[in-house]
């Protein structure tokens, strides 16, 4: 389904369309926000909210070129942001976004969870638009283009904050390994 017919099937409230919004991005759109709110349980509800949200103003939505997801992922954000806001003391959280195989490997398990941690805190460290780069491009899948049309920057500006955020990141963990007597 198209963007165009997407869209003319979300302004008649068709049912159908709105059910394959949620299979096709609800999953991704949750880890997404829960990357940023740190909690699961107010993620969902923070999806919820986007669904509610999406309908309440699909008739002001324009077709740009950017793609749809891009304007959803755009209205996720906003209310994870303003959620964040209210609650300062919620940290980034990525405990999502590794893979959901655990290994039967005590040893295993363990260096993961503890790569995972250093990643969290390496990615606090970055500034609010690297870390949003990261969330975008990594967490949430967007490509450069909708990431760029999300923050409202242009292709190459998303791409040099995307490589400053990963050199950092490098860098930050690079140190928390010296940091940590490895």
């Amino acid at each position: 389904m198209d963007d165009a017919e997407l869209v003319a099937r979300l302004r008649r409230f068709d049912a159908q369309a709105v059910s394959w919004i949620v299979e096709r991005y609800g999953t991704a759109l949750h880890r997404y926000v829960t990357a940023i709110v740190a909690d699961p349980h107010l993620a969902e509800d923070i999806v919820a909210e986007t669904y509610v949200r999406m309908l309440e103003r699909i008739g002001d939505y324009k077709i740009t070129g950017a793609p749809f997801r891009a304007w959803l992922y755009r209205i996720a954000h906003n209310l994870a942001i303003n959620a964040v806001t209210r609650d300062r003391s919620a940290p980034v959280d990525l405990t999502l976004v590794h893979s959901e195989a655990v290994s039967g490997n005590p040893a295993e398990a363990f260096e993961r969870e503890e790569l995972h941690g250093a990643l969290r805190r390496s990615l606090k460290m970055l500034t609010d638009e690297q870390q949003q780069v990261v969330l975008l491009r990594f967490v949430a899948g967007l490509s450069t283009a909708e990431v760029a049309q999300q923050l409202q920057r242009s292709e190459g500006s998303v791409k040099q904050l995307q490589l400053r955020a990963l050199r950092a990141l490098g860098r930050l963990l690079g140190a928390a390994e010296v940091g940590d007597g490895r």
